[in-house]
């Protein structure tokens, strides 16, 4: 992933200034060789990304807050799709909300936990929390088997839920 990616990335989960942005970069997982090297990235090339991404109208900055765009969040997602598996096209019929989903995904698997929440809207789930959704059940099985090879399904807690009227 780049830099663009990354921030993007950032974005999509919190709103704040440039020095919790910086300090969000630098927690990022440990550098591999094909990664980059947040704790070496000059000031100047932040700033210029950050500026660039604004002329192209994926952020905004209001009032020294950063934020991603409606656009941000489109050509984040069609960036992500071509390079990760998405189950959108395995979507159920079912149109009951009858599953609730609960997570909690370290932050050092960020990418993979903003992956799960864009499947999950895919698969026609929606958010009650900010871990919490509900939605259609059964999961596909092809989804299910991917969260185990990936060693996400740990985190991940299932429910039944019933919606009844509980005022007569």
């Amino acid at each position: 992933m780049s830099l663009i990616d990354d921030l993007l990335i950032i974005l999509t989960d919190y709103s704040g200034g440039y020095r919790l942005m910086r300090k969000r970069l630098m927690g990022m997982e440990v550098p591999q060789p094909d990664k980059i090297d947040y704790q070496k990235l000059k000031e100047q090339t932040l700033r210029s990304t950050l500026s660039r991404l604004k002329k192209r109208g994926l952020i905004e900055n209001k009032t020294g807050v950063w934020n991603i765009t409606d656009n941000g969040r489109k050509f984040l997602k069609n960036k992500l799709i071509s390079k990760i598996p998405h189950f959108e096209h395995l979507k159920t019929k079912n149109k009951k909300k009858e599953m609730v989903i609960v997570f909690d995904i370290p932050e050092i698997r960020r990418r993979q936990r903003n992956w799960l929440r864009m499947e999950l809207v895919a698969l026609g789930f929606i958010l009650l929390q900010k871990s919490v959704w509900i939605g259609p059940a059964p999961l596909p099985k092809e989804f299910i088997e991917y969260l185990n090879e990936t060693n996400l399904l740990q985190y991940l807690k299932f429910f039944k839920a019933v919606q009844e009227d509980i005022v007569g």
